[in-house]
């Protein structure tokens, strides 16, 4: 019988331990020996996976990022042409509306100040906007167009979360402007 995990899964391990504490407790009181308990490692095992704390909550910020695209994708394909870039958007809304809680734990504390030279988080998402926004349509500048959607989509997100009876219209309004600006 195997007695040991492959790294992967002893990563993703610590990964859901230490999401579980921070929705718990916080960024601040994160310890990496409760992380360890919590996935049921040595704290050696940490250490083969993360340097520190903060290459741990950078790994967290990541895999939030990855899983909401991933979801954001998983919507575009389903539709066709400029309908993809709007079920994207749509998506990306629900999605954060559906886990704001872990979204500002992460990404409004202080320790996620960018430091010079390091690239946003946000371009991941960003980048996959880019991407289906050049496979859907033609634009003069497809990448300014990503990020000014990006940050439309977070925007009303975050409108919708503080005045959640403006979300009906809220989202007819982003499916007008996609319409505008994708559709000839």
């Amino acid at each position: 019988m195997v007695r040991t995990k492959p790294s992967e899964q002893r990563r993703s391990d610590l990964l859901d331990a230490a999401e579980s504490l921070v929705l718990a407790h916080g960024v601040d009181a994160l310890k990496i020996d409760d992380v360890v308990v919590g996935a049921g490692v040595a704290k050696g095992t940490f250490y083969l996976h993360f340097a520190s704390k903060d290459e741990l909550l950078a790994a967290l910020r990541d895999r939030y990022v990855e899983r909401f695209v991933a979801r954001q994708r998983q919507a575009s394909e389903a539709e066709s042409g400029p309908a993809r870039v709007h079920a994207w958007l749509r998506a990306g809304i629900t999605e954060y509306l559906s886990d704001t809680r872990l979204h500002d734990v992460l990404f409004r504390h202080n320790s996620h100040a960018s430091r010079p030279g390091e690239q946003p988080r946000s371009n991941l998402a960003i980048d996959a906007l880019r991407n289906l926004l050049q496979e859907t349509a033609t634009l003069p500048d497809p990448g300014a167009t990503a990020i000014v959607l990006y940050h439309a989509m977070h925007g009303t997100a975050d409108h919708i979360l503080h005045a959640p009876d403006d979300q009906r219209r809220l989202l007819d309004e982003v499916t007008r402007i996609c319409r505008a600006l994708l559709e000839p």
